[in-house]
């Protein structure tokens, strides 16, 4: 994923802050950091469960005591008339006893009542019990006669209603609290909802950060492999992160170095070597054309036919050590020397230098060439063409057709190249244009190449802004196509 110029400061940022020792250090991290609001969502959402069952539990639990509570009174209230009736008609003085038991019973009960949490209502009607009670014995005569003549049914029925609303409105309230513990836990349940809503997209967001984070270092890291595989040395290798990434960025920097300067010593070897050896076989080539032309003497049949090859393979060789030498010339910043030229024309030209070795095979050119008309580097676009069609010429088979096709397309000037040799595979396409590279493709003469032409024509056309490739057109052959713009054309006009 592409991250903005914001993000990319914000995760700089955070690993100044921070910086883990490891990679696995900062998964880990990245880990808790994704997973604590989780965890305190898993925290909150138990303890508000445990709350709320708590809460219902407790309040139904007194509200059950308030029914048991006034259905004892109930019963007391019912014994207690028992009682004093039973001593009106007995007038046994145990019945008295027995009475102040029960009454002291239903004392009890009140005031355990009176010690719930209960509503208003029901308090207040309580606290009216008592009183009630209190008075009617207040109001008991101490005389037996007196006492056997009042009448006890209208009071305690009076009593015995209050208690029965005691009992009614605490079933009341059991309902009502049941109906609070189910909106409650509703409530809970859309807290959880909402709650669980907002904490996923942060999660995600924690989630891409994190992500963001460990991939960052990485994805730097993979840059930083990839331009060396490329062959970029030139940009120094830092990576911020974790410790040990660090680490291996400076380790990577040391082998950037080293590969660095093994390139220049490759490039300096090529180079003298080059030229070491181009002095010698201009010696030898200008030998064996004195031979070849029998100045110094005439030549029987057997001496030519080694002179004639012996000058072949000199001219081959001299190919060769040219191809390094442009080589080197194309990987060194090679400047232009940009004129005004016909492209159609150059490729022509080069066409022509390659009579014998058509005649030779009994090559068929196929040439199609519009005019085109640009601003280039006229030695470095014939170089180009030379090696595209000395590769044609050597990879075609006897009596082969070779098609050149020069056109324009929109801002372009495209050039193809195509043959009828072995081609080139799909693992071959990009390694043909790595140099010293040359492929698989069956040969057969004097002197291999170098594997060095299709490094030179990307590298000259590279500095022309312009591009190569293998056309995948399912023909037969090879099939190169050249691309060079046609910008600074119009510019200078």
């Amino acid at each position: 994923m592409a991250l903005s110029f914001t993000e990319k400061r914000a995760v700089q940022g955070s690993m100044k802050i921070f910086r883990p020792k490891s990679i696995l250090q900062l998964i880990l991290i990245g880990f808790a950091v994704v997973a604590l609001p989780l965890i305190v969502a898993l925290i909150y959402a138990a303890v508000s469960v445990d709350r709320l069952a708590a809460q219902s539990q407790q309040l139904i639990s007194d509200a059950v005591r308030a029914t048991e509570g006034g259905r004892v009174l109930v019963d007391q209230i019912t014994e207690m008339e028992r009682n004093l009736r039973q001593y009106q008609v007995l007038g046994d003085e145990k019945l008295l006893h027995v009475y102040e038991d029960n009454r002291a019973v239903f004392s009890e009960t009140l005031t355990s009542l009176s010690l719930l949490p209960l509503p208003d209502s029901l308090r207040h009607l309580s606290n009216h019990l008592t009183e009630e009670e209190a008075g009617f014995y207040a109001g008991l005569p101490d005389d037996q006669a007196a006492l056997k003549k009042i009448k006890v049914s209208a009071s305690f029925e009076q009593l015995a209603n209050q208690a029965r609303q005691i009992v009614v409105l605490s079933q009341r309230l059991i309902d009502e609290e049941v109906e609070k513990s189910l909106e409650s836990a509703q409530q809970a349940r859309r807290n959880l909802f909402w709650q669980a809503s907002t904490l996923v997209p942060v999660v995600l967001l924690l989630l891409a950060f994190v992500v963001i984070l460990i991939r960052q270092p990485l994805r730097r890291l993979d840059e930083a492999i990839r331009r060396l595989g490329g062959g970029d040395f030139s940009v120094a290798l830092k990576l911020e992160g974790p410790r040990d990434l660090e680490q291996l960025g400076e380790r990577l920097d040391w082998m950037r170095i080293r590969m660095m300067e093994v390139e220049e010593d490759k490039k300096r070897f090529l180079r003298h070597i080059s030229h070491e050896l181009k002095t010698p076989l201009t010696t030898i080539r200008e030998g064996s054309e004195l031979l070849v032309e029998e100045i110094p003497g005439m030549l029987t049949k057997q001496q030519r036919e080694i002179v004639e090859l012996l000058h072949h393979n000199g001219v081959q060789l001299q190919k060769l050590i040219e191809d390094l030498l442009d080589y080197n010339a194309a990987t060194r910043n090679p400047g232009l020397n940009l004129q005004r030229l016909r492209l159609d024309k150059l490729v022509d030209a080069v066409i022509d230098e390659y009579k014998v070795a058509v005649m030779a095979k009994r090559l068929w050119f196929e040439v199609d060439l519009a005019e085109v008309t640009l601003v280039a580097d006229a030695e470095k676009l014939r170089i180009i063409m030379d090696n595209l069609l000395s590769n044609a010429v050597k990879f075609s088979p006897n009596q082969g057709r070779i098609k050149i096709k020069l056109c324009r397309d929109e801002m372009d000037a495209v050039l193809d190249v195509q043959d009828q040799g072995p081609g080139i595979s799909f693992e071959q396409r990009e390694k043909i244009f790595d140099a010293f590279y040359q492929g698989s493709a069956p040969y057969t003469g004097h002197v291999s190449g170098t594997g060095l032409g299709l490094s030179i024509v990307r590298e000259y056309l590279h500095v022309h802004d312009g591009t190569i490739e293998v056309v995948n057109d399912g023909g037969e052959g090879a099939h190169l196509r050249v691309r060079l713009p046609l910008q600074q054309e119009l510019e200078s006009e």
